[in-house]
């Protein structure tokens, strides 16, 4: 018995809830729940789509002079969330793109990466220079220290509390489903 249940009473519906199957959230509750997470203190921000949810980290947007060159760097991940309201599922599909580009006494250089699929990926990045500039969602910034730091799991996280918390639950592949993974 709970407290507050009287004896020989029904439990109440929100005692059971967390025990039981429960259908997911509409799509536009869902997507409300996860653009509730939006704020000016995060380096990321979530958006509506047709058919889910896209998550945008610009990580890095960077220029820098030193004592023998200079450069540019530039760093985004977006993260494509398709969610299934039937089915009370979701899926994600992951793209990030790196771009640099520095010119020294050994001339120009140039590299860019861009990967889709799923991605874990943790990186730290502080350096020196004469003179820099970083730009992020609070601005752009102006020193001799620049760097970022960017982690997909603090972008992912939140949207998965999020959309767990809408009745949301990742969506099996073919292997998932035939071992019950």
């Amino acid at each position: 018995m709970l407290p507050g249940q009287e004896a020989n009473s029904p439990l109440p519906v929100s005692a059971i809830l967390p025990y039981a199957h429960r259908m997911a959230e509409s799509m536009q509750d869902a997507q409300n729940r996860v653009l509730a997470l939006n704020s000016d203190d995060r380096p990321f921000f979530y958006e509506p789509t047709a058919v889910g949810i896209r998550a945008t980290w610009k990580y890095a947007d960077q220029k820098w002079l030193g004592f023998f060159g200079a450069g540019v760097r530039q760093g985004s991940y977006d993260l494509y969330v398709t969610l299934d309201p039937d089915d009370g599922t979701w899926e994600f599909d992951e793209t990030s793109a790196d771009a640099e580009a520095t010119v020294n006494a050994d001339g120009l250089h140039g590299e860019k990466k861009w990967q889709s699929g799923s991605q874990k990926s943790f990186t730290l990045n502080k350096s020196f220079a004469l003179a820099s500039e970083s730009t992020d969602r609070q601005g752009t910034h102006t020193g001799q220290f620049f760097g970022y730091r960017f982690d997909t799991d603090e972008i992912k996280q939140p949207l998965i509390d999020a959309l767990t918390a809408a009745g949301y639950s990742r969506k099996k592949g073919f292997f998932g489903k035939l071992f019950g993974g």
